[in-house]
């Protein structure tokens, strides 16, 4: 269920894609095909750190969290983060 994900996302605790797929019941595989899924609908954001240019360098807004900015590392890390519209669907769900 896709309230359970958004659930989880707005604790906003750092878990990785096997913790989060164990919490809410789905394989890695679905998760990520669940998240792909509402990221299209605009209910999260996925955020790069590290190497990853973030889509704003270069620009006024830049994240200050890519290689191009100082901040170096051999890795990058990929975090799933609730937007303003995925926060609305879930206050719209009395059993949070």
């Amino acid at each position: 269920m896709l309230t359970g994900i958004m659930e989880v996302l707005s604790r906003k605790e750092s878990l990785s894609m096997t913790q989060l797929a164990t919490e809410v019941g789905y394989s890695v595989r679905e998760l990520e095909s669940a998240l792909e899924q509402m990221e299209h609908m605009g209910y999260v954001r996925r955020e790069i750190l590290g190497q990853a240019c973030s889509p704003g360098c270069g620009i006024d807004q830049c994240s200050g969290h890519c290689e191009g900015c100082g901040f170096l590392s051999t890795e990058a890390f990929t975090f799933w983060v609730l937007t303003e519209k995925g926060q609305i669907i879930l206050s719209q769900y009395p059993g949070r």
